[in-house]
């Protein structure tokens, strides 16, 4: 089979974490009874889960001065650092606070993250996107880095978790068309669907029906969407020639408690990838895709975004392939 390669174009941030018994109120002042200081942003986290999935990625990132340690800490952990750039701005930053619980609340900073740098310098340089057969992005980059990307990713899958979500000015006027894979949770939908439509009062009593109703409006309709809905799993909406079909994959059994929430999604989107990546260059629903591979992607997926939140961090807890693999080996077995 042709070799695959993912170029991300996304972000790369400082995240500070502070470990609190609950999140913060308004008005509120707490103590951290930990803290701790680790690569972040979407775009970097999502490229790592590819990478420790055993996909090839190349990551396009901008760090300022202060970040230089960010590029020696990816490197070390595996990933190529010939896309990150450095700019004049500050690097990016995030300000989580993670609870006893496991849930966590965060605060962006984008900094470098909207430099454009790199769509500058092309005028010189080649694309970062040339022998692309797969494009990710995510919305923690200047929009009109993300609208490049897309215009520019030619025959790539392309693919895109809009975190946080765009202004229902930019969702509407966004080309939905050229995304051939939307990866949202189960909040981000609700505002893509109410941008789509000017809906303003809740017409949906399930998730299903939500991501159903989302998959029938005219900005979306052209576009697969999966949709995580935490403990309760994965919803998939598959789009047809002439019909929609639906998946739905239940959230892995952890072996341990839940520790920190932050990297689950970003670990989910880059298995995701990594395994749409095992089916070739070109494979689309219909097209060397089926129904059935596509639920075989997301209960990997599923399965490794599990692991990830029986661990603290963003990068640190995305697992490796085999470490996915030996959890799967049962439930395997067990469906044979």
């Amino acid at each position: 089979m042709e070799r695959c390669r993912c170029v991300v174009r996304g972000s790369i941030n400082i995240d500070d974490y502070f470990y609190v018994p609950a999140i913060v109120r308004p008005g509120e002042t707490i103590s951290s009874h930990d803290y701790k200081q680790r690569v972040g942003g979407k775009g970097a986290n999502q490229a790592m889960a590819i990478a420790k999935a055993g996909g090839e990625v190349y990551f396009c990132g901008t760090i300022g001065h202060d970040g230089e340690w960010l590029r020696s800490e990816v490197k070390k952990l595996g990933m190529n650092v010939d896309g990150i750039i450095a700019s004049n701005l500050p690097t990016g930053r995030a300000l989580i606070q993670v609870a006893d619980n496991g849930e966590n609340s965060i605060v962006l900073f984008p900094g470098t993250n909207y430099s454009q740098l790199h769509e500058e310098r092309i005028a010189n340089e080649n694309d970062y996107l040339d022998n692309a057969t797969h494009v990710l992005l995510q919305n923690e980059i200047h929009f009109q880095s993300t609208l490049y990307a897309l215009e520019h990713a030619g025959n790539a899958i392309t693919i895109i978790n809009p975190s946080p979500l765009p202004s229902p000015a930019q969702i509407s006027s966004f080309p939905w068309h050229r995304v051939n894979w939307l990866v949202v949770n189960n909040g981000e939908a609700e505002g893509l669907y109410r941008a789509a439509t000017n809906q303003g009062d809740r017409s949906w009593s399930t998730e299903d029906d939500l991501v159903k109703l989302l998959s029938a409006s005219s900005l979306f309709n052209k576009t697969n969407i999966i949709c995580t809905l935490g403990a309760k799993g994965v919803i998939a909406a598959l789009q047809g020639s002439t019909s929609t079909s639906f998946i739905y994959v239940p959230a892995a059994q952890l072996r341990g408690e839940v520790r920190d929430t932050t990297g689950a999604g970003d670990c989910f989107t880059g298995y995701f990838v990594r395994e749409l990546m095992k089916h070739g260059p070109g494979a689309r629903v219909g097209n060397g895709l089926t129904e059935k591979d596509v639920e075989n992607i997301l209960k990997v997926a599923v399965q490794a975004a599990g692991i990830s939140v029986e661990r603290p961090g963003t990068i640190d807890s995305i697992p490796l392939a085999h470490e996915v693999e030996e959890r799967l080996a049962p439930v395997a077995r067990l469906s044979q």
